[in-house]
């Protein structure tokens, strides 16, 4: 009963305090009881426009040559002749160097030697087991005749089994002997170099004078020069794993190198790695991500840096507004109509209810009749500067876009007024509307009268 008196008298002091609130002084026409009045926050807003948005991955990059070759040497010699010189054109075939071959037509002579050699002995074996055979036919006689012991002729078939390993092992070292001055005539031959590909000399490693070295297996060979064929040109980039996904083969692109930021160079994807690496020292996932470059431009060389912006979504009839009038709210914080329709179209995903009532909700507030209204949108691609909307917002709605401190402070049936500067933009694009609309009306008229002026000229030519 105690609770009950209470509240009475507490309601009774409200209404009074309203009452008085209400009640004006006759003379100066005030109120008798000044009651505090809600400060409306002061905002910006825009109105959405219709205009088209481009998504953009950017990720910086290195400009190469699609085809690069790095010539070495395939045998140990000194360079004794390199008729090029770095940025040198060279085309394929070319002579770009010579090495010293001395020591390999020195072996190629005793290679010859051996050949030579080779065939004067199998002529010799060939004649011993000749004699070797006669000699075993005529024991084989004797041996008819009882003219000779076993022991005998089993020394003698010894001697022609012997001559003939003697001619087949001659044979096969001359197969060997041939093998090995071809190889030298090969190797001989390899003391010219010659360019694999036409291009640029992009690179000299070595000079003239100097011994260079085969690779082997755990030291690598000497790089004389670097070719380059600067017709075909790509950027070697690394996008970001969270941008991936977006990334396709033969999506538009642009490249602005370093030395002209203002000049974009047109590009395509080539080509996306299907496994991603991390970087030493940072917890970031890459994927490497090949841009053909589609232009000749000179200015483009083989090294230099560049960033790179591929086009991974475009609409071209999108209704935008800046991304800053976005704003998350948790569920709490907006009126039940708005997350029954966020629930609506999230029926699908399978949430905990401890997982929903912590989620963010996207809300555009808008302006109407001096107050925030919040309103549920479906955002589309966005850019750096602006957001689709495809659902939510009207043309014609006036949009909140700040200042943030405003933003943070919005409620729907907040009390919101627009800033001077809102109010001095907003009466300039008023004013510069209706002088549009005056031009064209004028425009009209005066088109009207032209034409009232012709019609009556043409009627005066009627005879």
């Amino acid at each position: 009963m105690k609770a009950v008196w209470t509240l009475l008298v507490l309601g009774l002091i409200s209404g009074g305090i309203f009452a008085l609130g209400t009640l004006k002084k006759a003379t100066t026409d005030k109120p008798i009881l000044n009651v505090a009045e809600e400060v409306a926050l002061t905002v910006n807003v825009t109105q959405p426009e219709r205009g088209e948005i481009t998504r953009l991955v950017q990720a910086p990059g290195g400009v190469e040559a699609v085809l690069e070759v790095d010539v070495s040497s395939e045998v140990v010699s000194k360079i004794v002749e390199m008729p090029v010189e770095e940025g040198d054109h060279v085309k394929k075939g070319a002579l770009l160097c010579r090495l010293d071959d001395s020591r390999l037509r020195a072996e190629v002579e005793s290679g010859e030697a051996r050949i030579g050699q080779l065939k004067a002995a199998i002529v010799q074996a060939e004649a011993d087991a000749e004699k070797a055979s006669r000699d075993l036919d005529r024991q084989k006689v004797l041996s008819e005749r009882a003219a000779t012991s076993d022991l005998e002729m089993r020394d003698y078939r010894t001697q022609r089994n012997k001559a003939r390993a003697i001619l087949e092992q001659r044979k096969f070292e001359l197969v060997q002997a041939g093998a090995i001055l071809k190889r030298l005539n090969e190797d001989l031959l390899k003391t010219i170099i010659r360019a694999p590909i036409s291009g640029v000399i992009a690179k000299l490693s070595a000079k003239q004078g100097e011994v260079v070295v085969t690779g082997t297996m755990n030291n690598p060979g000497t790089v004389i020069m670097t070719i380059s064929d600067l017709s075909r040109m790509q950027v070697r980039t690394r996008v970001d794993e969270i941008d991936v996904p977006s990334v396709k083969k033969g999506q538009v692109a642009r490249v602005y190198l370093q030395a002209d930021q203002n000049t974009p160079v047109a590009a395509r994807v080539l080509r996306v790695a299907s496994k991603g690496t991390k970087p030493v020292g940072r917890d970031v996932v890459t994927f490497e991500t090949l841009l053909e470059v589609l232009s000749d431009d000179e200015r483009i060389k083989p090294g230099m840096s560049a960033n790179v912006e591929i086009e991974v979504a475009k609409e071209t009839d999108a209704i935008t507004i800046p991304v800053e009038a976005v704003v998350h709210r948790m569920r709490k914080e907006l009126p039940d109509k708005i997350v029954v329709s966020f629930d609506k179209k999230q029926a699908n995903l399978d949430l905990s209810d401890r997982a929903r009532q912590a989620q963010y909700i996207k809300v555009v507030y808008i302006m109407k009749d001096e107050k925030a209204e919040v309103r549920l949108v479906d955002t589309g691609i966005a850019d750096t500067r602006h957001v689709e909307l495809r659902d939510g917002i009207e043309l014609g709605d006036a949009v909140i876009i700040g200042p943030y401190r405003s933003l943070d402070q919005l409620k729907t049936g907040k009390k919101v007024a627009l800033s001077e500067d809102a109010k001095k933009k907003t009466k300039e694009a008023e004013t510069e509307a209706a002088d549009e609309k005056l031009a064209d009306k004028t425009k009209d008229e005066n088109n009207d009268k032209r034409g009232e002026e012709e019609q009556t000229a043409s009627a005066d030519r009627i005879p």
